[in-house]
């Protein structure tokens, strides 16, 4: 029972960010509809249709499903924090430049932590490269950035830059 309501919290959040998203125009309109209880039906049936390829990949390699998910999981999760510490190490060298304005925080030992980050990063994707249940997700990953990025493109072109008016009235 934690299984399943752990998967309907997440369909459901889900939805709700795929709403958000349309209401700002980064996402087709029929995100933003919603039933007349409040529940984002399109981004949460939508969510579990998406889940349905869990359930593929466990029918298809039902001892290697758990490895490959986690892995993909992993790369996701490193793809984000490499773009994050990439983006604070440009934008630190821009503010001591004096392009863009100081921040009132400075990170403790910036920019030597966000270079070891990176490289601890680095390791961990070598260590995944070495291991043959991890590689697959090495090798999925372009594949996936290149799909969401077509899809983007599509999408962008599709849905007006600005956002959805909608009522002030949020459920």
């Amino acid at each position: 029972t934690a299984a399943l309501s752990s998967c309907n919290s997440g369909m459901y959040s889900t939805g709700r960010m795929l709403r958000d998203l349309a209401l700002n125009g980064q996402g087709p309109r029929a995100f933003t509809k919603l039933t007349k209880n409040g529940l984002p039906l399109v981004g949460t049936t939508f969510s579990a249709a998406l889940m349905l390829v869990g359930v593929w990949i466990n029918y298809q390699w039902p001892g290697e499903a758990f490895n490959y998910v986690v892995s993909f999981a992993t790369i996701s999760g490193m793809w984000a924090w490499i773009m994050i510490l990439i983006s604070q190490i440009r934008y630190r060298r821009k503010a001591d430049a004096g392009l863009l304005p100081q921040s009132s925080f400075k990170a403790p030992g910036a920019p030597y932590t966000s270079w070891f980050a990176l490289c601890f990063i680095g390791m961990v994707i070598v260590m995944m490269a070495i291991d043959k249940d991890a590689r697959i997700s090495l090798y999925c990953a372009p594949l996936w950035a290149l799909i969401l990025f077509v899809s983007y493109r599509v999408l962008q072109s599709r849905t007006p830059s600005a956002p959805v008016k909608t009522s002030t009235e949020t459920r």
